[in-house]
């Protein structure tokens, strides 16, 4: 069976195109903005993931949350939760060198409608900002 649903997933993933993984996107802020706990924001990020699953219950692919905008993909797992959203944020924000990830929202929406409710298709997107602490602002930035 684990073999079906893989080659099953397979071939939905060449009918959807490689496009539909995880990605990321970073732009600086506007100066003089702040988070709503009053830190400096330094960038505002988005990031989305998108995934099929079979009855919209058993993982036939997502988007490969360590690897964003590489149209990497993991088979047979469910990357689609808030937790991944946000340890996508954690990750970049480390390798960026900021202090925090703040106003974190995430979103999430799912069809079936296009395969008689047999194949479903979830995103999910979420937004947040990276700030610096006030005392770590005059670091340079990355």
């Amino acid at each position: 069976m684990k073999h079906f649903i893989a080659a099953f997933a397979a071939m939905l993933l060449l009918a959807a195109g490689c496009a539909h993984t995880s990605t990321l996107e970073w732009e600086k802020a506007a100066p003089g903005r702040v988070s709503s706990k009053g830190n400096p924001v330094v960038y505002d990020m988005r990031a989305t993931n998108r995934g099929m699953y079979l009855f919209n219950c058993i993982p036939l692919w997502s988007g490969n949350m360590s690897g964003p905008n590489r149209h990497e993909y993991r088979l047979l797992q469910n990357k689609l939760t808030r937790a991944d959203m946000r340890r996508m944020f954690e990750v970049h924000r480390e390798k960026m060198g900021f202090d925090h990830v703040e106003d974190v929202e995430i979103k999430s929406s799912s069809s079936g409608a296009f395969s008689l409710w047999i194949v479903w298709r979830r995103n999910m997107s979420a937004t947040a900002v990276a700030v610096k602490m006030a005392s770590n602002l005059e670091k340079t930035e990355p």
